[in-house]
């Protein structure tokens, strides 16, 4: 079994102040930054977490960021909407986990065709996990599985 090491998160509060944005890192003292675009700043975040933790130059994609944007009125509305975003790709790694399993119990000798109407996807996608399926590792006594179409 393999572990994962789970990766640092640090929060970081965003605000606009004219025609810039503030980042503020409350977790690590004096990491302040600032960009005119947001993905400026997210790498001038990135940046001055790398120097004031002494991380090695290397270590921009090391850790998360947990952007909180204070945007007035619009907080919440921008809160809920990436909520939302993360759910749905939370979701959708949970659908993709489930049709290749599906994929996997489902018997060889149903064609491609067959296989997407049973799980609502297209028959690309199924030739695409059976695909997979063949090519990576299989546990001892796993039966392999013939692409039909």
């Amino acid at each position: 079994m393999t572990t994962i090491k789970k990766r640092p998160v640090y929060r970081v509060n965003v605000t606009r102040e004219r025609d810039a944005w503030l980042a503020d890192v409350p977790d690590v003292p004096g990491a302040h930054t600032f960009a005119r675009s947001l993905s400026a700043l997210q790498r001038s975040v990135r940046e001055v977490i790398v120097l004031m933790t002494a991380r090695p130059d290397d270590a921009l994609d090391d850790f998360d960021l947990d952007l909180r944007y204070e945007i007035g009125d619009s907080s919440a509305a921008v809160a809920a909407a990436r909520r939302a975003r993360v759910e749905a790709e939370q979701a959708e790694r949970a659908s993709a986990e489930a049709i290749r399993q599906a994929v996997a119990e489902l018997p060889a000798s149903l064609s491609v065709r067959d296989v997407a109407a049973l799980l609502g996807v297209s028959y690309q996608r199924v030739a695409q996990v059976r695909a997979e399926a063949t090519r990576s590792p299989r546990p001892a006594g796993s039966r392999r599985k013939a692409a039909s179409g």
